[in-house]
């Protein structure tokens, strides 16, 4: 939390969030996280295992409230398959844009390009005419350079940058080749910020993946990096 709110964002999208799980001493974590961050900080769960060890465990959404307005939201359970688990999607809409997380699948190739289908079809069927951009964050377990990144790209624009945000990762079927590194961190790149291509002009200021804060390191808060862009609309 003391992370984030030193870069200040609007709405942050977090992957293996764990609600009252026995591995995380019965915490919600989502409502543990909204609860260090500045006032006005609000969370939607959305749980992709329940029950799980005496819990549940999913993606997350927060949003800064005094900065955005939400008018709705949901959340959808994508399917197993030949997959390792079932996984979520939240989505959010705000006043001025909607934004969307979630976690692929990671050993079965087959099920990154379902889901993937289903989430597009999903937020381009209800927010494609909507006039409003639509972000889509997350772990897409696949590396900039493979098909499931390729099949985004058919209805997505990236907007983040291709660097490490995974320091220690096992190379599953699919994934592609190892992109640029982060400092000297041995990792790969499976974290990315997309926008629909639903005809909703916008310019991209900047993105970059966070390591070294004034409060502390990200290497040590968590096994992934965080990767933030900025956007004008």
């Amino acid at each position: 939390a003391a992370l984030m709110t030193e870069l200040q964002p609007d709405v942050l999208v977090m992957n293996e969030v764990d609600s009252c799980t026995s591995r995380t001493g019965n915490v919600h974590q989502l409502e543990a996280f909204v609860s260090e961050m500045p006032e006005g900080w609000e969370g939607q769960y959305a749980p992709a295992l329940k029950p799980y060890k005496g819990g549940a465990y999913g993606v997350a959404e927060a949003w800064n409230s005094n900065r955005m307005k939400e008018v709705g939201g949901f959340n959808v359970l994508l399917p197993k398959g030949d997959g390792s688990e079932y996984r979520a999607l939240v989505v959010k809409e705000y006043e001025n844009m909607v934004v969307a997380g979630t976690h692929l699948e990671v050993r079965s190739e087959n099920m990154r390009f379902v889901q993937l289908g289903i989430i597009t079809d999903t937020l381009t069927t209800l927010y494609g005419a909507s006039g409003k951009p639509v972000f889509l964050c997350g772990d897409f377990n696949a590396y900039p350079d493979s098909k499931v990144i390729e099949m985004a790209k058919q209805n997505w624009d990236l907007l983040s940058v291709e660097k490490t945000t995974y320091p220690k990762g096992d190379k599953w079927e699919g994934l592609g080749s190892v992109p640029e590194r982060v400092d000297d961190t041995p990792g790969i790149c499976i974290d990315y910020i997309f926008i629909l291509k639903n005809g909703v002009k916008y310019e991209l200021l900047g993105s970059d993946v966070g390591v070294g804060f004034n409060a502390g390191t990200a290497l040590t808060a968590s096994d992934h990096l965080p990767v933030f862009v900025d956007v004008r609309f």
